[in-house]
């Protein structure tokens, strides 16, 4: 379950950028580019490369708590970010993001591919990205039926909300499992 907060919370995350965050970005004071909502994704995407890469040798565990925890603090900052309209804090914000979605990645995909039989790994992988991409994608969908109701910004608290709280979820059920001794799964 630990690893269905996260993995949802992860892909939200995905999801919130590559949706929301250039209509945010043009709404804020300043330059109007293009370049800058490619600058942010990319931000984004490269944090979370360098959290996988930098954290290979920890425990799948460890990675989700620590993930989970960075994936809530940046969507934190990033909405402070928007609410100031200050791009500097967004950007700070989505690399603590981007880190903790990429040890998110990581941490759940090593928790959980191990656990399937030779046999069952096709199944359990298509599986995994179903509830991936479902997360990536549903709340979107929700995202934009908000937006002409309440408003991009009131939708983007909303959304980045969302996220804040399946991560927080997640370090819950995470620090829960390891302190009685749950096997990681």
């Amino acid at each position: 379950m630990k690893i269905s907060f996260s993995n949802i919370a992860g892909w939200a995350l995905g999801g919130f950028y590559l949706s929301l965050m250039p209509s945010v970005m043009r709404s804020l004071p300043g330059e109007h580019s293009d370049f800058i909502n490619v600058i942010v994704v990319a931000i984004l995407t490269l944090s979370g490369c360098a959290a996988i890469l930098a954290c290979q040798s920890l425990h799948a565990g460890k990675l989700l708590m620590a993930g989970s925890f960075a994936l809530a603090a940046g969507t934190g900052v990033t909405l402070w970010g928007v609410h100031l309209a200050s791009g500097t804090t967004l950007l700070a914000g989505t690399i603590v993001a981007g880190l903790g979605f990429g040890a998110n990645f990581s941490g759940a995909s090593r928790s959980v591919f191990p656990l399937a039989e030779p046999h069952e790994r096709a199944g359990l992988l298509s599986a995994f990205y179903v509830e991936s991409y479902s997360a990536f994608s549903l709340p979107v969908i929700l995202a934009g039926l908000c937006i002409p109701r309440f408003g991009l910004l009131d939708t983007t608290y909303g959304f980045g909300a969302l996220i804040v709280l399946f991560a927080l979820v997640s370090c819950v059920i995470t620090s829960f499992t390891v302190k009685v001794g749950v096997r990681q799964a």
